[in-house]
């Protein structure tokens, strides 16, 4: 989930940060709809009709393979998104590496925990550290759990 800016928790500002980053012009070409429509859409201070619908915020985040409008809206609802890897046939190797690797993820988690408890408190900036690598470890699980899937005889 990497993005040029991080991601905001408002849905509509999200929408308007991806559209932006992605170049209004061009994503309005790719949308088949006028630039200025698009800018309309993407105008946290617009009060028409021109308001971004699903379709939009999907094929928005489809074009720009940007997930954070998706990451604002599970965020208004109390969650979270956590993008699923492809599922591939993987060796045994590469398996065992992947659990190693949740381990070592553990790890860091619990040591970023660790240094942002040092003074008894958290900052904003260590919450948000803290979240980013909950999300990091809970995607390594969430991986090697569909890579595991994907060897299940049929």
């Amino acid at each position: 989930m990497s993005h040029k800016t991080p991601c905001p928790t408002d849905v509509h500002e999200a929408f308007r940060a991806v559209v932006h980053e992605y170049d209004v012009a061009q994503m309005a070409a790719k949308l088949g709809m006028p630039a200025g429509t698009l800018y309309n859409k993407a105008n946290l201070n617009e009060s028409s009709a021109h308001k971004p619908t699903l379709a939009d915020a999907v094929l928005v985040q489809v074009i720009a393979s940007d997930t954070r409008i998706v990451e604002a809206m599970a965020h208004t609802l109390g969650g979270v998104f956590v993008k699923l890897p492809t599922v591939q046939a993987i060796s045994d190797v590469a398996l065992l590496e992947m659990v190693a690797d949740i381990s070592i993820k553990n790890g860091q988690f619990h040591g970023e925990l660790k240094d942002a408890l040092a003074d008894g408190k958290f900052s904003r900036d260590e919450h948000a550290a803290i979240h980013q690598r909950a999300l990091i470890y809970i995607s390594s699980i969430l991986e090697t759990v569909s890579r595991i899937e994907g060897m299940v005889d049929a």
